[in-house]
This record gives structure tokens, sequence and C-alpha cells, in this order.
């Protein structure tokens, strides 16, 4: 994947692939063609509205987050007592923060608790694949099943 590729794209081509997801899969569950997806690893960068298509198939949300330097200053002071209370920074304070409000924890129990990780499954069935073409089938069967040397 070129280095122009963004870290959004790159997530989600790991999140396939982890998942073990497929593009056909991927397109019916987000709506997104699969020819635009493809398209992101070389051509195309994503749309929001398509990202967050996919990501939210893939099980994530996009979300904007504000840096703690942009926060309204009445904001920061009720934040900083907490801040210091848990020993955290401002930005992981406001990451918390956003992952409490958004639920994260709850929807992923493995950010708790990675023993807690359980396989995805998918309705949509696989298509299988041949592993020969079909004409070889009928020569398969009738090659020797042992050979003398």
């Amino acid at each position: 994947m070129p280095d122009r590729v963004g870290p959004h794209v790159k997530l989600v081509f790991a999140e396939m692939a982890r998942l073990r997801v497929t593009y056909d899969e991927t397109e019916e569950g987000s709506g997104v063609r699969r020819a635009s997806i493809k398209a992101w690893r070389r051509k195309n960068k994503p749309g929001l509205e398509s990202l967050e298509a996919v990501l939210g198939f893939l099980g994530w949300d996009f979300v904007a987050v504000p840096r703690a330097k942009v926060l309204p200053e009445e904001v920061r002071a009720e934040l900083q007592p907490i801040a210091d209370k848990l020993g955290l920074t401002m930005p992981q304070t406001v990451t918390a923060l956003v992952e409490i409000v958004t639920g994260i924890h709850e929807r992923f129990p493995f950010l708790r608790d990675p023993t807690a990780i359980r396989p995805v499954r998918f309705k949509g069935k696989r298509k299988e694949r041949l592993t020969h073409h079909p004409d070889q089938h009928s020569l398969l069967q009738e090659a020797p099943t042992h050979v003398a040397h």
C-alpha cells in the first residue's frame, strides 16, 4: 500500500484482514461498492460518508474528537481535577471521556480485557472457490495414486 494512503484507509484494510472479511461482504454490509473500496488502495481517497459506512460495518465509529488545546476554558477547568485525580494528561483525559461517551468499552470489551476477544461471525456465506479448473477434475481422478521408482 502506498505511503500516501491515509491511516484510516490502512485501518479499513487491516480490519478486513483481521476479521477475514471479503470485499463482497464489505460491499454488502456497508453499501459501498467493491470497486470503490479496492480503489482506495491505489487511486482514490474515500469520502467521509463511504469511510464511515465501511468502518461502521467493521465495528468502528469514526468520531471527531476535539484536541485538548481547543477545548473551551470552562470545559478544561471541569476536566482538570479529573485528569489530576487519575494522573492523566489533558489529551488522555479527553480520549477517556470520548471512549466513555461513545460507549466504546461496552461494544469492544477487549479494550478492557484482551481475553474477551470473540471471533466475529458474518451471516453471508463465502463463495466456494475452485482449486483447479473443472476440466481437470477427470484428469485428477484418473491419476495413479502411487508412483513406482
